[in-house]
């Protein structure tokens, strides 16, 4: 089965990394975060892994005179030029190109993909860097955005020295579902809550998390709408409502979980009051520790978050010369990260150690990216307000990778005599958990402190053992990185 394609439009790029020069070995090393996104790919797809509206060119029809054939894929030795289908000449489309890189230089452009008019001129171009291509040997999707009129054909060209393989462009219509900002953390009564949805798409459900369930604020919304209090924007593209947070909300408390489903899709923001607490548990004399897990994913996901769960069923009496502050984040771009950084600048932690829901195995995160990206899994893959982002910074300013600041060989020893078999790991994806353990470092770097990320096994079950389970091995890695303090 092919691994799908793109989820949304405002992707355009890969997961950052280097090309492997010719001759070097391209295998990948076994990755204790495969699946790490797994939970988006379930039932968005039909059997071959395409969107269910798209229309497909098969680089063996399509351009089959680009180079010689590969299996079902074409080595191309020259560019691609594959029409466009009358039907995804207008209106917003994407245009999805799945290839694997197998060479290329180290630095400089791997491909160029373009969108051309009737008579060959380019009116969109996207360059692939070798920065850009995370491994090679291994199939990504490059998508980029056809204008909305005179778009005739698009073209996929090698680099000279570079060797790209083509198997398929995909053609859909633009997509996104509901977005809601601002997203998660404090907010006032007078701000203004605004959920966005394509053009025509109705607001499905809009929902607060009680003590006692779900409420229904649809009817107050449009009751909003009906008095002027809110407005409701129809622009070319969207739909967006806007609402004081104070009228929707006349009574929320501390934290009030908002949930919305439009468009197909849902988001989710956690709304505050003020800030979380500094509230150290364990002994009051010991180290300062800050631990972080998530909220689950997607937005509407099914099963909890295995971070969220570990980080709340540790038992801090366990620990010696420690105390311990638990938080855990939404899973949002800017705000998990910013979240993070506020605390530690508020409450002063001596360390943080962040956890996150991974792949198959406990996998102990030594290197932060500097880049936002999920283009690799599914051409960008949103966060429970809805965003996507590729190819963009964390911060422009800051270096392209930051070192972890935690003891990994302590920790690794620690959970080796729980029975555990942690990894060492240097892809922690370009998603929430690489955003954090970014924000962590920097902002611990400059206090001497430690900081640093370590991805939990996918789990969807948490009966008693297993809540136990994790407690222990955010316990094993809250002491090691205690007993290392200098």
């Amino acid at each position: 089965m092919r691994i799908p394609g793109f989820l949304g439009l405002f992707a355009a790029g890969f997961m950052a990394g280097g090309c492997v020069a010719p001759g070097e070995a391209s295998a990948p090393a076994a990755d204790p975060n495969a699946g790490l996104l797994r939970d988006f790919l379930d039932g968005k797809y039909d059997g071959a892994g395409h969107p269910l509206n798209a229309k497909l060119l098969e680089a063996e029809v399509a351009c089959p005179e680009a180079g010689p054939a590969r299996g079902a894929a074409i080595q191309l030795a020259r560019a691609c030029v594959a029409t466009l289908p009358e039907g995804a000449r207008s209106g917003a489309i994407t245009a999805n190109a799945r290839l694997r890189v197998t060479a290329g230089g180290r630095q400089g452009t791997v491909a160029t993909l373009a969108i051309l008019d009737g008579a060959g001129h380019a009116l969109v171009t996207q360059q692939l860097t070798a920065a850009r291509v995370r491994r090679t040997g291994v199939w990504i999707d490059v998508p980029i955005a056809v204008p909305a009129s005179g778009a005739a054909s698009v073209s996929i060209t090698p680099a000279s020295g570079a060797t790209v393989e083509l198997d398929y462009v995909e053609l859909f219509p633009t997509h996104f579902g509901v977005v809601m900002a601002p997203g998660s953390g404090t907010v006032a009564d007078r701000d203004v809550l605004t959920m966005e949805l394509p053009l025509g798409r109705k607001l499905d459900t809009l929902e607060v998390e009680t003590a006692s369930g779900r409420v229904d604020l649809g009817p107050t919304l449009a009751r909003l709408v009906a008095a002027g209090t809110a407005t409701r924007t129809d622009t070319t593209l969207r739909t967006i409502f806007a609402v004081p947070v104070g009228a929707l909300l006349p009574a929320r408390g501390e934290v009030t979980e908002l949930r919305a489903r439009g468009g197909g899709e849902a988001a989710r923001v956690e709304l505050r009051t003020r800030g979380a607490a500094c509230a150290f548990e364990g002994d009051p004399t010991g180290t300062k520790v800050l631990v972080t897990g998530f909220q689950p994913f997607p937005a509407d996901g099914w099963h909890d978050n295995v971070s969220g769960v570990a980080v709340t069923a540790l038992d801090v009496s366990t620990l010696h010369g420690a105390q311990v502050m638990k938080l855990v984040l939404p899973v949002e771009y800017d705000r998990a990260a910013a979240a993070i950084v506020e605390v530690i600048e508020r409450c002063e932690p001596a360390a943080v150690i962040s956890f996150g829901q991974g792949g198959d195995a406990i996998a102990l995160e030594e290197t932060a990216y500097n880049l936002q990206d999920t283009g690799e899994i599914a051409g960008g893959v949103p966060d429970n307000r809805g965003v996507i982002r590729a190819a963009e910074p964390i911060d422009a300013a800051a270096a392209a990778t930051r070192a972890t600041l935690l003891p990994l060989d302590a920790i690794e020893a620690a959970l080796v005599d729980l029975g555990e078999a942690p990894q060492h790991s240097t892809d922690p994806g370009r998603y929430i958990c690489n955003n954090v353990m970014f924000a962590d470092i920097g902002a611990m770097a400059s206090r001497g402190g430690r900081a640093g990320f370590i991805h939990l096994p996918y789990t969807t079950t948490f009966d008693a053992p297993a809540r136990a389970r994790f407690a222990r091995v955010v316990a094993a890695a809250i002491q090691a990185t205690v007993d290392a303090q200098p």
